[in-house]
């Protein structure tokens, strides 16, 4: 079992290096295919849900079928994935015992472009009882390989690259990823991606293509 977590450890670590690098050298190539982001959504939670309670932490999202007007988007789902399940792995890290973490998310606006194409921006919030972190760190969250390097968090041997890859992936869409966070209380990230609209029939087509 050790020898399986250690290995599983240096997996992610030599993973994160190897994306932080491809990220910098800009060869990460975002796909457009046509999904169902409330079915991605459901599968980011199930990932974390089972992490979140082995670590004892409660994972709460709030219902919102009626905060997605548009379901069906183009998008790299992959990366998407990769985005929200890293931060959660953190706010699950990082949390306290007994704590908890709340999802949910919102529309903002929905627009058509000049070539005729429709967008819609989603705006994703995922916050947590953590330890949070302090301001001064908070300037350098996003800088490879950077921990805070105090309390709770100094117990942890990540890459210090997990955040680096989530505003690299959020920039490359797009997007924009904002987080408020406070010692002893907690943090918030507000991650908001743009997404072009598409159809419930090409949903499905590619869905029968993976088939």
């Amino acid at each position: 079992r050790k020898a399986r977590v250690a290995a599983d450890h240096l997996l992610t670590l030599i993973n994160d290096v190897l994306n932080m690098s491809k990220l910098e050298d800009d060869k990460v190539e975002l796909a457009r295919e046509a999904f169902d982001i409330r079915r991605l959504a459901d599968d980011i939670l199930t990932i974390s849900r089972l992490s979140a309670e082995e670590a004892g932490i409660t994972l709460e999202h709030a219902r919102c079928e009626t905060n997605i007007p548009y379901p069906y988007v183009y998008g790299s789902p992959l990366h998407v994935r990769q985005i929200f399940v890293n931060i959660l792995n953190n706010a699950i890290k990082y949390n306290k015992p007994g704590g908890s973490i709340y999802t949910k998310i919102q529309w903002k606006e929905a627009k058509e472009n000049k070539d005729g194409k429709k967008w819609i921006t989603y705006v994703c919030t995922v916050s947590d009882t953590g330890v949070g972190m302090s301001k001064e760190f908070l300037k350098h969250l996003f800088d490879p390989f950077v921990q805070e390097k105090v309390d709770a968090r100094s117990v942890y041997h990540g890459s210090g690259l997990g955040m680096s890859i989530v505003k690299a992936l959020v920039d490359k869409m797009g997007g924009t990823i904002e987080v408020k966070s406070e010692r002893g209380v907690g943090s918030t990230f507000i991650v908001t991606i743009p997404f072009e609209i598409a159809s419930e029939d090409e949903v499905a087509v590619k869905a029968q293509d993976k088939t």
